[in-house]
């Protein structure tokens, strides 16, 4: 039997609390993204295994409460898995066995093992990429040159036209730039 099986699909409960109101709206949008790419097949299948591998990726960045990160991360294990990403695959099931009871501890050890065996290289990420930077809005990557916060929640959006954040609903758009102040010329 093949040791993925074990891992869970994505499915976590969206009842109960989280972090704040932004969390919870960013979790219900790569969740309903991923299920949206799940049903792709044919010639598009491999571009969306891919896709739900780098959203997943954004979405175990989340800081979740516990047993909703642990959900998130066996989702970004499972399909980075299935695009080659042993690396990262990897890396988060040694985030797993550290915090993992004793009885699954053998498991995440033999699925780090296959990680170990089929080469410890990333096939389809970015070096430069950080999964904890990504647009609320669009689930996309950030520009690393700037990008607009909302000055409440910290939600950040590639580029957005609206004045107020559309995540929280509450809080004002700056860019990110803007909220850290000018860096200094190294030219005087």
């Amino acid at each position: 039997m093949h040791l993925l099986n074990y891992l869970p699909s994505f499915s976590i409960s969206i009842r109960g609390p989280f972090l704040n109101v932004s969390k919870n709206n960013a979790l219900v949008s790569f969740g309903q993204e991923i299920a949206r790419l799940q049903k792709v097949q044919g010639p598009s299948a491999l571009s969306a295994r891919g896709e739900m591998a780098r959203l997943s990726r954004h979405l175990s960045s989340l800081p979740l409460l516990a047993r909703h990160r642990i959900n998130c991360l066996r989702t970004a294990i499972m399909r980075n898995m299935e695009v080659q990403n042993f690396a990262y695959a990897k890396q988060m099931l040694e985030l797993l066995l550290s915090k993992a009871p004793p009885s699954k501890q053998d498991e995440l050890r033999s699925l780090i093992n296959m990680c170990v065996h089929r080469g410890l290289s990333n096939k389809s990420i970015d070096p430069l990429e950080d999964p904890s930077q990504f647009c609320a809005a669009t689930l996309s990557r950030l520009s690393t040159i700037g990008y607009d916060v909302c000055d409440l929640c910290r939600a950040k959006f590639s580029a957005l036209s609206a004045p107020g954040c559309i995540i929280c609903g509450m809080g004002s758009i700056k860019r990110s730039d803007a909220l850290t102040g000018p860096v200094p010329s190294p030219f005087g």
